[in-house]
């Protein structure tokens, strides 16, 4: 079998419908599950005190393990999304695109699962002894600064694995009615730097909301 046959099997395989479906759903699935999380009472302030801590580990139960279960899920939601983008571009992308797209989206998506993991596994399994749970309170405070640098992390992922996806996509020439948005994600690739100031969320939360879109309505590779 010739590399060509090779080649043109591989592109047959990555533009199934269920692939795009299977890493669209990916994408909106972690963009929704955020945004879900950013409007609910999940998203209170843990507080500055090892009492207020506790406080919230117990009016916030049912939250801390519902955003710990969204963690764990967010491997396979990223790990579905960022297979099909590198999936759909490979054929496309120069051999450095491609890697940075893989190895940016392998990092955001591993850091992005591991803040929520740090922030809210000591939540959820708060002792019932007073002492304990402040003791365990304490202690969150000294570590919980690591969550959100591995969200600055992965907001540095992020700008990785968009900006070289975004370039690779505007050189395979998307539809007519979506040029614009392939320089809109550059910009939005850059702008993910920004993450460790939370601001820069949703800059890459637009871009995999849109690039999900993508995947589902563009037919060719």
């Amino acid at each position: 079998m010739t590399s060509t046959t090779l080649d043109v099997t591989r592109a047959e395989i990555t533009t199934k419908p269920w692939a795009r479906v299977v890493a669209a759903v990916g994408g909106l699935g972690l963009v929704a599950g955020l945004i879900m999380l950013m409007v609910s009472p999940a998203s209170d302030d843990t507080g500055e005190t090892a009492a207020e801590v506790v406080t919230y580990a117990s009016s916030h139960e049912g939250w801390n393990i519902a955003i710990l279960l969204f963690g764990l899920a967010s491997v396979a939601l990223g790990g579905l999304f960022v297979a099909g983008v590198h999936s759909r571009l490979r054929l496309v992308a120069t051999e450095t695109e491609s890697a940075l797209v893989l190895i940016g989206g392998i990092v955001f998506t591993l850091c992005f699962a591991l803040c929520w993991v740090i922030w809210m596994a000591p939540l959820a399994d708060m002792p019932d002894d007073p002492a304990r749970a402040l003791a365990q309170a304490e202690a969150y405070l000294g570590y919980d600064d690591v969550g959100w640098f591995l969200l600055g992390t992965a907001g540095v992922a992020a700008a990785l694995f968009i900006v070289p996806a975004s370039i690779a996509a505007i050189r395979a020439g998307l539809p007519a009615w979506l040029g614009w948005l392939g320089w809109l994600g550059v910009v939005a690739g850059i702008a993910s730097l920004g993450t460790v100031a939370f601001l820069g969320m949703f800059a890459w939360m637009a871009w995999i909301a849109v690039a999900s879109i993508v995947l589902l309505v563009a037919r060719r590779p």
